[in-house]
């Protein structure tokens, strides 16, 4: 069968139909990063659907002109052959698509792949480790800022506060306000009420975090308004709100994770992974295709008239 004229003429026809669907394909999705299209899942769809159609047609009709029933081996063989010229195709246009026509595009999918695999990890939840790490860290930060603000030279020169004596009054009541603050807010954070159960995913926790540390601050100022310390609480709070972006867990664990993303420097390891991946649909979907061929008809079978009809003849 392999060395049949026929059979290679069918079968290259349809691998280079399934060459330039899957080349077809990677146009497609240059164009999608150009215009930043985010929907790149459709065009997968459009790949499969299609694949499984050309497998189909091109298998449809090389049983046509086979002299006998179309057995599963043979139908899938055809997918294969089908699929390894498909391959082959987008191996060498791959090589010239970013070589010459789009010379940036490994990096653009490297980033791409970057963006939609921050996307996922955004909605996981956030581990009691990532938890206890953030709270250990929010609470520096806070005595970073309140040490800066005791250590300077504010306080020294505060016209209000006359003696050292008052001066140290004010710097115990913003230590011990300070302290404060950062219990409440730990104890808050760590409790997850059932409330704020969603929060707690990676892409939800920061900005629910810096909220919380915002209504803590609130609750405080309303409790002790009257007191001198107050302002200062108040200032190395909001200080310590903006700088909690920088120990987003999000950003934490995708620096820690984000080398799991496939990243291709050279165009023939892209191009030759590539290939290899389509090769592999190919013989999955071929799976199908070669056994909806082999049971969609029944062989013919010769009439062999019997003995008593031959008689009545």
């Amino acid at each position: 069968m392999l060395k049949d004229k026929t059979f290679w003429k069918i079968h290259f026809k349809w691998g280079v139909i399934a060459g330039a669907l899957l080349a077809g394909i990677e146009i497609l999705k240059m164009l999608a990063r150009q215009v930043d299209y985010q929907s790149a899942q459709l065009l997968d769809l459009a790949m499969i659907i299609g694949f499984i159609l050309v497998l189909h047609f091109g298998v449809k009709e090389f049983k046509e002109v086979y002299p006998a029933r179309l057995t599963f081996a043979k139908a899938f063989l055809s997918c294969i052959v089908i699929s390894f010229i498909g391959a082959v195709l987008l191996f060498g246009y791959d090589m010239l698509h970013y070589s010459v026509i789009e010379k940036d595009g490994l990096q653009k999918k490297y980033t791409v792949a970057l963006e939609k695999y921050r996307q996922n990890l955004a909605k996981d939840t956030l581990t009691a480790t990532e938890l206890n790490t953030y709270t250990d860290a929010a609470a520096a930060i806070l005595n970073e800022r309140k040490e800066e603000l005791l250590n300077g030279a504010t306080i020294a020169k505060d016209s209000d506060l006359p003696t050292d004596s008052l001066r140290q009054e004010l710097r115990d009541e913003i230590n011990s306000g300070t302290l404060l603050v950062q219990q409440y807010y730990v104890g808050k954070l760590c409790s997850k009420p059932e409330s704020d159960k969603e929060q707690y995913t990676l892409g939800h926790f920061t900005p629910y975090a810096k909220r919380v540390l915002i209504e803590t601050l609130v609750s405080y100022i309303d409790q002790n308004k009257e007191k001198p310390s107050t302002p200062y609480v108040q200032g190395i709070v909001q200080e310590t709100n903006v700088e909690l972006d920088s120990i987003d867990p999000l950003d934490k664990r995708f620096e820690e994770t984000k080398s799991r993303v496939p990243r291709y420097d050279r165009n023939g390891q892209y191009a030759a992974v590539s290939a290899m991946m389509y090769l592999l649909y190919g013989m999955f979907f071929g799976l199908f295709v070669a056994m909806f061929h082999y049971t969609s008809k029944k062989p013919i079978e010769e009439f062999v008239p019997s003995e008593a009809e031959q008689n009545e003849q």
